[in-house]
């Protein structure tokens, strides 16, 4: 059961261990593009830049984030984690997990639904730098996976194993945001490419990239044509993700987008506000017994 060392070394995959359903873009919106990939840690890096006043089209933040789990709340679920784990396996005997710090292994990702780039990169700074892909200041520091005998990993393994043992005594088996609110922002984008508003623009930002020489039909198909795979942009990427971001700023995109979106989830929300504030209660326990838990050590 090797995805543990995940568990003890990502925040994403914590989130995973206590109910979400995904960690990844598919939480948010249609799995259409390749996920950006970081450049290596050879890679100049700069400060993280805000979204460039340029763009009337920061898209955050969208109504249903209020009950989405942010990166802040994995962070702070992870040690907790660990502890209960430990605990658990000490219980049975066996070795605690010890966890280790280097430059090889899993970054933590600081945005486990991507809202941030549901509409592509729009900032421009780090377009002008990385292209599509991801600036290494969006990515956490690197942590080294522990070794796990086949002891620890049958101990934690199963239904009844620590794993599942830790998770039901933080969450009580519940997940740790919404699964509705989930559904809502998945929703929202699904149903906003199919605004005649949004459809307009879109055709609008196509007919500029085709005046700088691209044939693309939406922002996704351009990021969805990055080597995403090599460890850091080409001269052409770079070229074509600074045409999509002017595009962008040109045809005000993400604005209408982003509108676009926040009617939907807002109806949405309106008709679901009770089981979404519950949920919220719910999370604001179980981050409260989470700071408890590593406040005593266990």
């Amino acid at each position: 059961m090797r995805r543990v060392r995940n568990i003890v070394t990502a925040a994403c995959a914590a989130a995973t261990l206590l109910g979400l359903s995904s960690c990844s873009a598919s939480g948010d919106r249609p799995d259409r593009a390749p996920r950006a990939a970081a450049p290596t840690e050879t890679t100049e890096t700069t400060e993280r830049a805000e979204p460039s006043s340029g763009v009337d089209a920061n898209p955050l933040p969208l109504p249903v984030q209020k009950y989405l789990l942010v990166p802040a709340e994995i962070s702070a679920i992870k040690p907790a984690t660990i502890i209960l784990l430990n605990t658990c396996l000490q219980k049975r005997n066996v070795p605690p997990i010890k966890e280790t710090t280097g430059k090889t292994g899993r970054r933590s990702d600081p945005d486990p639904y991507q809202v941030a780039r549901r509409y592509g990169p729009i900032v421009k700074a780090d377009v002008l730098t990385y292209g599509y892909h991801l600036p290494p200041t969006w990515l956490g520091d690197t942590t080294a996976p522990p070794k796990t005998s086949a002891r620890q990993e049958a101990a934690m393994s199963g239904p009844s194993g620590c794993l599942a043992v830790s998770q039901k005594e933080l969450t009580g088996g519940h997940p740790m945001d919404s699964p509705a609110a989930r559904q809502i922002s998945g929703k929202s984008f699904t149903e906003s490419l199919k605004d005649p508003k949004v459809k307009a623009v879109t055709a609008d930002w196509s007919r500029c990239m085709a005046k700088k020489g691209y044939s693309f039909t939406d922002p996704l198909q351009a990021l969805s044509k990055a080597d995403l795979s090599s460890p850091k942009p080409g001269g052409k990427e770079l070229l074509t993700a600074a045409a999509d971001y002017a595009c962008k700023e040109s045809t005000r995109l993400i604005r209408t987008w982003q509108q676009a979106e926040t009617r939907i989830q807002d109806k949405e929300i309106a008709g679901q506000r009770s089981a979404l504030e519950k949920a919220n209660a719910r999370k604001a326990r179980i981050l409260a017994k989470a700071e408890k838990i590593v406040a005593r050590g266990g």
